[in-house]
């Protein structure tokens, strides 16, 4: 075991020294970029038998703050390979033999961009860029994100931040920024997209999926006194199993008043219920004035409406359900009813986003693992499609 553990701690060092050098080319080629280069997790045997704090201290400033020697006494940290070697002098000429197992590059700076990378034996690498331009009517549109990933995994993930400058007719705020939040994740057998208020979670196993959506109620918009918790779950040929959607409004303290709650699968049919903040239900069923209430509290909601259009559609689809089976003792659900589109419009919206700034990922392994992602995607799409075609 001992014997793999080194290979393995080589394998690491080869790729990430790869990683590295693929973004040296990347970086002065296509940027024309320069760089801070910091040297740290830091191990020396010599240094933790002969200096203080103190000491460290002035030899971390002799050299600028390229080396950082904090922990370097603390041997159980060390993981992996040194990415680097190194020998320091200190100020009466004695020399310290210095391993480093983390190597960040700060201030990648282009004409429009600032990016970090972040380089650790055990494999991780970090990846960020966040665009220096500040947004105007003629400049818009800002794009930055992060990445993280270990060589050694086909996991990654990819979090992505869109800022937008829109004019309105409103004369009292006529320019509004928006801001979109994306995030993209591998782990294992699970696949993970968000976009806003919308996660959508992939179970590679089974082809199952889930979606969710949580909307916290805003102290700060007493006009929109309503938050929602919804869940569903999918399957492969994405026809609803199962489903709940909680509405919720608010005292202005926060506290909640009441409780919408629609229930859906496929065993049970719909149920639909009404809690009061004293613990009393309301069986909407049966009490048809209060079952589209529901429907005017989402539609007033704040934030992300294309979350709050899919809890809708979802409220929509039961409703719809109770009034076609009211003389039935019990109120079955037609899993087509609900209508699949916002969903099926929101992971497109993650996937064109990637494609679109896949191009100046400098990472010869994250690329390699977003490519992996898009066939994936576009596999469950070609399956997806070829199943509706036999309906």
């Amino acid at each position: 075991m001992e014997s793999l553990e080194e290979e393995t701690q080589i394998v690491v060092l080869e790729r990430l020294l790869e990683e590295m050098k693929s973004v040296e080319e990347f970086a002065s080629t296509t940027w024309n970029a320069s760089w801070w280069e910091q040297c740290s997790d830091a191990y020396s045997k010599d240094l933790a038998n002969d200096k203080g704090l103190y000491s460290l201290s002035k030899l971390e400033q002799k050299y600028q703050g390229y080396y950082t020697l904090s922990n370097v006494y603390n041997q159980n940290l060390i993981t992996g390979e040194p990415l680097r070697k190194e020998i320091l002098i200190d100020e009466d000429g004695k020399k310290y033999e210095c391993e480093f197992r983390r190597i960040d590059w700060n201030n990648m700076n282009s004409n429009k961009s600032k990016r970090f990378f972040s380089f650790k034996s055990n494999g991780d690498i970090h990846f960020s860029k966040e665009n220096k331009k500040t947004l105007t009517l003629q400049h818009p549109k800002n794009t930055s994100y992060e990445a993280n990933y270990n060589v050694l995994s086909d996991n990654f993930m990819i979090k992505i931040s869109i800022s937008q400058l829109t004019q309105t007719s409103d004369w009292r705020n006529c320019n509004v920024e928006k801001h979109d939040y994306i995030t993209i994740s591998l782990n294992e057998n699970f696949l993970i997209e968000r976009l806003n208020d919308i996660e959508i979670i992939y179970n590679l196993n089974t082809g199952m999926k889930s979606v969710k959506i949580v909307k916290e109620y805003d102290k700060r918009n007493r006009k929109n006194n309503t938050s929602s918790d919804f869940e569903v779950t999918l399957n492969s040929d994405d026809t609803l199993i199962k489903g709940v959607a909680v509405i919720n409004t608010h005292k202005g303290n926060g506290k909640i008043n009441g409780t919408y709650r629609f229930d859906v699968s496929r065993n049970k049919g719909v149920r639909a219920n009404f809690y009061s903040r004293t613990g009393i239900r309301v069986n909407l069923i049966e009490n048809l004035n209060l079952l589209q209430t529901p429907n005017q509290l989402l539609l007033t909601e704040s934030g992300d409406k294309n979350s709050s259009a899919i809890v809708l559609d979802f409220t929509n689809s039961s409703q719809k359900a109770i009034l076609k089976n009211l003389s039935q003792k019990e109120i079955t659900f037609d899993s087509s009813d609900f209508n699949m589109e916002k969903i099926r419009q929101a992971e497109q919206n993650v996937i064109e986003k990637l494609k679109s700034m896949k191009g100046e990922l400098p990472l010869t392994g994250l690329v390699k693992r977003v490519n992996n992602y898009l066939n994936l995607i576009d596999k469950k799409q070609k399956t997806l499609k070829i199943t509706m075609q036999k309906k």
